[in-house]
This record gives structure tokens, sequence and C-alpha cells, in this order.
């Protein structure tokens, strides 16, 4: 996105290496009862905090790297992927005395079969702590948002992540925590910190379960103690929970096929340091940073969200009623149409554009695959909902995507009541739903003329008889 492409961002922490090797499983070994991968193919990616840094580098910011790796194989490989990503690598260091870690995956149709890992925990190298105390000004040259990926791995301790926290707080610049430790006073001082579940339960619970209703007290006593401007906390399905200002709000989750969290907590630590670094209010970075979770758990592996993806992402509304209320305050004269949208074509651009010429905003209400199969069959949708909206999303001339699953869009217009419902020419002579709401309240209803022999029945017949 434009606004993060002139940001650079300070990633501090334990950089390690991912790789996968990938095959088909096809029979249990003879010699235990284990199953025999025969392997098709072999990836290697930056994990551990360089997944922050693939996560940046993906939505177009530049990254200043601190941490140090091996001299050993999967060091270079760490080198040579970050050097493919043109990362400042100035204040990074390389140790011939100390192996790089590396985590292996062996998957079979995205499914891991086992993970084994290649570590030695050891505290920070005095060498690099006096490299990081001794350059902070040329650290921190240029950097708007600092991350700090604890994997508890050894260098990120009290003192290295004071360094950066004192510095940049020094600086203005905020800079955001993903802990492992639960000795948190060594991030004390950091703008967010942002714990998984687990890991706040785990370091303020006493191991047991954090209800709903402990939430807010604790994060209010840890913000507090240890002078955090936000706690964010992150939930897998329910979203994220802000406590600010000893109060709690809620993010829910965007609604989306889980396929692989691996990395998740990467990119929302990703997102919300560079809408920090852009300046944007917390709960824009907290709204932003889960459409992106919300795009990377639908992908397989430590996955990224790009800015492309990102930005259509953010056109997908799950509220018609919230969007319509934001719109109306700024003012905006808001159009609605509605359809199935399966397989788009022509005839849609041009409603599209048509459309939104009536108004400010134009806002696609769209059938989920459920109820695309009560109107049209079993055989239908031959695309997929989050598919649909995906390409809605791409199109210039829409603003917002809303998925309906009724039948008919009564509801959605009643949450929307649009200034303007477009329909089809078709629509003439029918009872136009959604016409008696929209026009009781000062609006109107507007039918286009559609591109005569353009449809998606159509379209979809002559490929079935062209294949008969």
């Amino acid at each position: 996105m434009k606004m993060f492409g002139s940001q650079k961002v300070l990633v501090f922490g334990d950089v390690m290496l991912d790789s996968y090797i990938d095959g088909d499983v096809k029979r249990i070994s003879p010699e235990a009862p284990v199953p025999v991968l025969s392997v098709t193919s072999t990836d290697q990616r930056l994990g551990g905090a360089g997944n922050v840094v693939n996560n940046i580098n993906a939505l177009d910011a530049q990254v200043r790297m601190l941490s140090y790796w091996g001299t050993d194989p999967a060091g270079d490989a760490v080198s040579k992927l970050l050097e493919g990503m043109n990362v400042d690598t100035a204040f990074a260091r390389r140790y011939g005395d100390i192996s790089t870690m590396q985590k292996t995956r062996l998957v079979s149709r995205h499914h891991q079969l086992i993970r084994y890992d290649t570590e030695k925990i050891e505290p920070a190298r005095k060498e690099y702590v006096d490299l990081l105390s001794e350059n902070l000004d040329a650290i921190f040259d240029g950097i708007s948002a600092a991350v700090i990926s604890d994997y508890g791995k050894g260098i990120v301790t009290g003192q290295t992540a004071q360094l950066v926290i004192a510095e940049a707080n020094k600086r203005r610049i905020p800079v955001l925590v993903d802990p492992k430790s639960q000795d948190y006073q060594k991030y004390s001082g950091a703008t967010v910190c942002k714990p998984n579940m687990n890991e706040f339960a785990e370091a303020f619970a006493n191991a047991g379960p954090c209800s709903e209703a402990d939430i807010l007290p604790l994060g209010i006593l840890v913000a507090e103690k240890y002078k955090f401007d936000y706690l964010l906390i992150t939930r897998s399905e329910k979203g994220l929970s802000l406590i600010h200002d000893r109060e709690k709000c809620d993010f829910p989750a965007e609604a989306r096929e889980v396929v692989d969290v691996t990395g998740a907590g990467d990119t929302v630590a990703a997102v919300i340091a560079l809408c920090l670094g852009a300046g944007l209010p917390i709960d824009q970075c907290c709204r932003m940073a889960n459409k992106a979770a919300a795009i990377v758990v639908s992908k397989f592996g430590a996955a990224t969200v790009s800015s492309d993806e990102l930005k259509h992402q953010d056109k997908y509304a799950s509220s018609g009623a919230s969007l319509s209320k934001a719109l109306r305050k700024q003012g905006k004269k808001i159009v609605f149409t509605n359809g199935c949208f399966d397989l788009v074509h022509a005839g849609h651009i041009k409603l599209f554009e048509q459309a939104k010429s009536f108004g400010d905003v134009l806002i696609i209400g769209m059938n989920s695959d459920r109820s695309v199969q009560a109107i049209k069959g079993p055989s239908r949708p031959v695309v997929s909902q989050d598919n649909r909206a995906r390409l809605l999303c791409a199109l210039s001339s829409v603003d917002y995507v809303v998925m309906f699953d009724e039948e008919t869009p009564e509801r959605l217009v009643g949450e929307i009541i649009p200034d303007v419902l477009v329909k089809g020419g078709d629509w003439r002579g029918k009872t136009v739903v959604g016409r008696d709401l929209v026009e009781s309240n000062g609006g109107r209803v507007e039918l286009i003329d559609l591109e005569q022999g353009l449809s998606t029945t159509e379209i979809i017949k002559k490929i079935i008889l062209q294949h008969e």
C-alpha cells in the first residue's frame, strides 16, 4: 500500500530458517509404523523474526534487520533470502562458532507430518550487544517503526530489548513487542505488547484458563505495570482484544477458511507496526491487521499478505449496517446492487460502471455459496464465494462487497438503505426487492439495460455444449 512504501521498519529478534520438504505418502514403512514420504519438492523461507521481515517486505516497506546467525549452509540460505529482498543487514552479523537455527517440516498435501528443530539456545553475545549499544544513532536513522520479535532463542534479553525500546521512545518511534518470555519487565515501555492468549494466560493467570471476565482486569494490571501504551492480545478465531485507557475493545476475526495459522501473529505484528508508523489510529491498525491475518491463515505455511491482497480485502465488509453508518458520516451517496456474480463477465462490468456513476460509493451485495445453490441448483456456483468476492474487490468501480446468505437481499438493503438501488433492465415490470424501503427513505431505483447475450447461465451452457 502507498502509505507503507515510504517506511523503513527496524526488526530485532531471533532469525531462523524454515525448511519445507513436500511429497506424497502412499505407503507405511515396513520397518516401523510410520508413513513413507516420497519427496517431490523442497522450499526454504525466513523464519522466526525473519517472518516479520517477510511480511513487511510483502507490503512494500523496507526493513533494517538486527540479528545474527551462523556461517553454516543454513546461514548461507538466510543471507541469500535477505539479500533477495534487499533487506538492510548493515547491523546484522554472522559468526562461525554458532549454528543457524532451523525448523524443518515434512509435509504431504498441506498437512505437516512432523517438524524437527535444530537449535541451541544461548544468551545474547556480548560483542553483538556492544555493537547495538555503540551504534544506536545509525541503527535508528530513517526508521519509522520498530518490532521486537522475541522467539525465546536468546538474542532478546532485558538489556537488548531495553536498548531498542529506550531509543525508540526517545525518538518517538512506535515499537511493538511480540513476547515469548514470561518476564515482561524486559519489554517495559513498549508502545504495543502483543502476546497471544496462551502466552498472556501463562504469564499472568498462573498457567490456568483465562476467562473473558479476567482479560480486562489482568490486561489493565499488565499495561500499567509495564508502561505499555497498548496491550494487544491475539485470540485466534476470536480476533484481537485491545486494552487501552483501562478499557477493552474487541476486533472479531474476519470470516475465512482456515488452512494454516502458522505465522499469523507475525503478520499482525508487521501490519500493526506499519500502520502505527504511518500515523494511523490504533483501531484502524487493528482492523487492518485482522484483515491481513484472515488472508494469511487461508494459505499454507508461514505465508504473507501482499499490498494488493490487503487493499482488495479491505473492500470486503462483514456488516452492511456499520459500513453504511460510516459512509453516511462521511457524507457519501451510496449506490447498491446485488447478485450471484458467478463467472463475472462484461455485462457485469458495464452494470457496475454505470451504477457507480449514480453516486459516490458502490456497494455490491453478493450471494453466499449456500444461497446461490438454493437459487440456481446444486451445480452452482461454479466459483466459490471467496474467489467471487476477490474478483469483485479487484474491480476499480467496486468500493465494497458484502455477502448475504438469504435468497433475496431484503435484509441487507434494510441495513444499508442505499440512496440508489440498481438492478438490470430485465427487472422492468417485476417487484424489485427493497424498492419500497429505498423510496420511502428518499432514495430511488435505477434499472440498467444489460448487454444482450451475456449471462453466466448462457456462458455455462456454451461451455457444456462445446465439450459434449
